[in-house]
């Protein structure tokens, strides 16, 4: 599917107006609990997922009752309703308790719509029997638990029942038209895109006729929060944010027939029993990037809603590179602590005529922003400031974080329409391109090099030795190179080039930055002798290499971990102690 069909939206085309679900939480357990001594799935809550506003053991009048009371405070919806029985197992009892439960539960509102949700090995004849009865009061969906089609992964998390269950019980459900939905998590511990896309494939190939997906949740007092506890455990568990599982929801669906319906596309859990993730984005935030996600195929910086940081300061994700532009301690003061402060620059305005700098990854501007700031404090000495940006979305993406009568809104504006940006203190110009390209043709002569790339593992080409040695090329005798980068190969990279390293102070990250310069002198803490030896003595400083500055991060990166293997078979450790 390329745009999600949502089940509210299969709800006005069947029945002509939305209907709400009013949850049901049934006196019954779970087969797979009871087997295992009331250890189930590893992620499984004790409440069984129960709906938030259900206390255990409450009558099923008084569960309707107050589902209804709910349906309409919330959403202003009146009847039909759907009853959704949902939590632990709604099939994990004797035929006839169950249809005492279904029938009581239905005899309590307008019910046209009934959801069970259950495993698929218990499904049985009896069971599907007594489901065939309940269509001829209203029509009737399975939503069965499938989680993942990878076998391995099913008994790691103790399902306790395997794929060929799913494929068995989804297709005496269709013999029987009795729609079914497959209830799918993605991010179970040791799977990876391949494994979502394998089981995005063997459920289409099934006769569901809806998901009901969304992301891991670890949640107190679960098998998995210990596991997520242990940092031995093996598999490790990645937890994704918000849009790295919007992608992998999204490539999921595109996999799926168009007309399945969609029930959920994320978790739903108190917020005080996740553990983790812990999301920026609301549910319905989150819902809108998705669809947006998909509509543009995942070309969406410019739709990216601002984070804000610690220092009420804004920021993006960049959903190419997977992280921030800036820390969320704070984006301008990141940019103060980490480039302005560390590099002198208001002392070095207030002693010289001209103060230049080179600004390498423009980003959404910050370290630009507040240089100029900083020349306008100083109101002495000329600002000249040239600045990298290999991607322009960035800066036209930035203007939406900023108010229509700010500095920053003037600055980027100006870049934008004529890459250009004066005033009476400080002359900014952006260069458009590839960084490694536009250094061979500046000019030495830099007071300050800010090096503002992504992290040097997924954005290795601003980081590599051959690169450094072109910024030494640019650099003053008495400038300086700062970054907010402490990695051990950059620093390598630096010493390699003949450089003095150092260490800044700390900010929104437990190591502090990186000052480099020609002139020790210019260097207020160089490394201590700890680290000259991990660098010097350990492959852990071996420094990224770009002979021709045009090869691709794949590329750097593989010939790295070459290098790396290479030394090791030589006796070179990876660590020095």
């Amino acid at each position: 599917m390329e745009k999600i069909y949502f089940f509210k939206d299969y709800l006005l085309k069947h029945y002509g107006r939305q209907m709400h679900r009013i949850p049901i939480d049934l006196p019954l357990s779970c087969p797979n609990r009871e087997k295992n001594s009331g250890a189930g799935c590893i992620y499984c809550a004790d409440d069984g997922n129960r709906a938030r506003h259900l206390r255990h053991n409450l009558s099923l009048p008084d569960q309707v009752a107050r589902g209804i009371e709910y349906v309409k405070t919330r959403y202003y919806g009146g009847p039909p309703y759907i009853a959704y029985f949902q939590s632990f197992t709604n099939t994990n009892a004797p035929v006839e308790v169950l249809r005492n439960y279904y029938s009581e539960v239905l005899s309590l509102a307008d019910f046209k719509l009934m959801i069970v949700s259950t495993r698929p090995d218990c499904l049985g004849d009896e069971i599907l029997d007594l489901l065939c009865e309940f269509k001829r009061q209203c029509d009737v969906w399975v939503e069965v638990g499938v989680q993942t089609s990878n076998e391995k992964t099913l008994r790691l998390i103790r399902r306790g029942h395997s794929f060929e269950d799913v494929k068995t019980a989804v297709m005496r459900l269709a013999e029987r038209g009795i729609k079914s939905a497959a209830h799918v998590i993605i991010g179970l511990p040791g799977e990876a895109q391949e494994d979502f896309r394998q089981t995005a494939l063997d459920i289409a190939a099934l006769p569901f006729s809806a998901v009901k997906l969304h992301n891991l949740l670890v949640l107190k007092n679960t098998p998995l929060a210990k596991m997520y506890a242990d940092p031995a455990s093996v598999p490790q568990i990645k937890i994704m944010n918000e849009y790295e599982y919007a992608a992998a929801a999204a490539d999921f669906l595109r996999r799926l027939p168009d007309d399945w319906a969609v029930m959920r596309v994320t978790a739903d859990a108190d917020e005080k029993d996740v553990i983790a993730p812990k999301w920026w984005m609301k549910k319905g935030q989150f819902i809108d990037y998705l669809c947006k996600y998909m509509e543009h195929g995942g070309n969406l910086l410019g739709e990216i809603p601002g984070t804000e940081t610690g220092d009420g300061s804004l920021t993006l994700y960049h959903p190419e590179y997977r992280q921030h532009f800036h820390t969320l301690a704070g984006a301008v003061s990141e940019a103060r602590h980490k480039f302005i402060m560390p590099s002198k620059l208001y002392a070095r305005l207030l002693a010289r005529q001209e103060v230049k700098v080179l600004d390498i990854g423009f980003g959404l501007g910050y370290n630009v922003f507040e240089a100029v700031k900083t020349a306008q404090g100083a109101a002495a000495g000329k600002l000249s400031v040239i600045s990298l940006e290999k991607d322009i979305r960035t800066l036209r993406a930035a203007t939406r974080l900023f108010a229509e009568d700010s500095l920053e809104l003037r600055i980027l504006n100006a870049l934008l329409s004529s890459g250009v940006f004066k005033n009476d203190f400080a002359e900014v110009t952006l260069l458009d391109g590839d960084a490694r390209h536009s250094v061979k043709s500046l000019k030495p002569g830099f007071d300050c090099i800010y090096l503002d790339g992504f992290s040097p593992d997924i954005n290795p080409e601003l980081w590599t030795l051959d690169f450094i040695r072109e910024l030494r090329r640019l650099l003053n005798q008495a400038g300086v190179i700062v970054t907010y980068s402490s990695a051990y190969p950059v620093r390598g990279a630096m010493l390699k080039c003949g450089l003095a390293v150092g260490e800044t102070d700390a900010f929104g990250r437990r190591r502090g930055g990186t000052a480099a310069g020609a002139d020790p002198s210019v260097i207020e803490k160089l490394v201590d002798e700890k680290d000259m030896n991990i660098i010097l003595k350990s492959t852990a400083g071996t420094p990224y290499r770009d002979p021709g500055l045009d090869n691709t991060a794949p590329w750097i990166l593989e010939h790295h971990k070459r290098v790396i293997a290479r030394l090791r078979s030589r006796g070179i450790p990876k660590w020095f102690k």
